[in-house]
């Protein structure tokens, strides 16, 4: 006994077996899997309840769904687990900098994000300060300062629509409809060198930001834009010719077409031309332009001209003797031609003559 009294001191308890031992463990971990399928089971549940506040849908938990925890179904290797619409995170807009050609781009990403995520903003200030945060640069910079000069978004946007019509007036086209027609009505929205799907997408917005009807009218807009060479083949098709009252049968024959011609252009640029075989050189050879020779030596020898006799009075006539120098000429009056008279003929015509 000690000084401060008599202590119980606690029994150790008694020592188990191994067979014991290994009971134990296997009731404690029994007892674990059954908590956790029953965690399981209340997860599931509230992913439920989630599931139908967020997207309002009622059918996703009965009211009358048994509160005993049921085993959940082990899902097969290859199939995923399935997921809830809470589990969609649809991505933010960009940054918007206040560019009138991008106001309307921005806003309707906007508007894709919150028909995706129903029930994030408490109320419509969120929204507008939601809208507020990506305009950063730019134009966009300076409205949200003027907002904040307010004091309050409330101040400055009493209600949702408030800043709807303010967002509409600053940052979209003054009147698209009005600059869509006019662009039609010029020739600003030519082909002019883009390729057929890029000028077909732009002429598509353009018509439809300016409400155009369908019809020939529209047809013809088309073709006067494209590249000549391609309207030119459109106006000689003969089979399967288009409406030309419908603008989509139009388009779908002028992206074929297209094709077609670009095909066969890159055909004829590709292939080499062919030369027959008969007249094929076997080697280049340049030719040089040669000088004509000086002299001209003729295949053959030249017949002589035969000789032709000359008549008898003239052959057996006397040879008249060379004229001496300094004779005069005498001039024939019945001819008028100059002839040579021989003096010694004339001194004996003159001796011979009577007295």
């Amino acid at each position: 006994m000690s000084e401060f009294g008599d202590f119980d001191t606690p029994s150790s308890p008694p020592a188990l077996t191994p067979e014991e031992r290994l009971a134990s463990l296997e009731t404690t971990i029994s007892a674990l899997s059954h908590t956790q399928t029953s965690n399981s089971a209340t997860l599931d549940r509230i992913s439920s309840l989630l599931d139908t506040l967020i997207l309002g849908n009622p059918s996703a938990a009965s009211p009358a769904a048994s509160t005993t925890p049921a085993t959940p179904a082990q899902p097969s290797p290859t199939s995923p687990p399935p997921r809830s619409g809470s589990h969609i995170r649809p991505s933010p807009p960009p940054t918007y900098d206040g560019a009138r050609s991008g106001g309307r781009a921005f806003w309707n990403a906007c508007q894709l994000y919150f028909s995706l995520t129903t029930g994030q903003f408490t109320d419509d200030h969120a929204r507008i300060s939601w809208v507020l945060s990506f305009m950063q640069h730019g134009r966009a910079a300076d409205f949200v300062g003027r907002v904040f000069q307010c004091g309050l978004v409330k101040r400055a946007f009493p209600t949702w629509d408030d800043f709807v019509s303010n967002f509409e007036k600053e940052f979209f086209l003054f009147d698209e409809v009005a600059d869509a027609a006019l662009i039609l009505e010029s020739t600003a929205y030519f082909q002019n060198g883009r390729t057929i799907n890029e000028y077909i997408d732009s002429f598509k917005a353009l018509w439809v930001k300016a409400d155009y009807p369908d019809g020939r009218h529209l047809v013809l807009k088309f073709r006067r834009g494209m590249d000549p060479k391609l309207s030119k083949r459109l106006g000689s098709i003969t089979t399967g010719r288009p409406n030309d009252s419908k603008i989509e049968d139009r388009l779908a024959i002028a992206r074929s077409q297209d094709f077609i011609m670009r095909t066969e252009e890159d055909f004829h640029r590709r292939t080499p031309l062919t030369i027959p075989s008969a007249s094929r050189p076997t080697a280049l050879v340049p030719v040089h332009p040669v000088a004509p020779a000086l002299h001209w030596r003729p295949s053959a020898q030249p017949v002589a001209p035969a000789r032709v006799s000359a008549p008898t009075h003239v052959a057996h006539a006397p040879r008249a003797p060379a004229l001496s120098p300094g004779v005069p000429m005498d001039i024939d009056r019945f001819t008028g031609r100059p002839s040579w008279r021989n003096p010694i003929q004339s001194r004996t015509t003159s001796l011979r003559r009577p007295s």
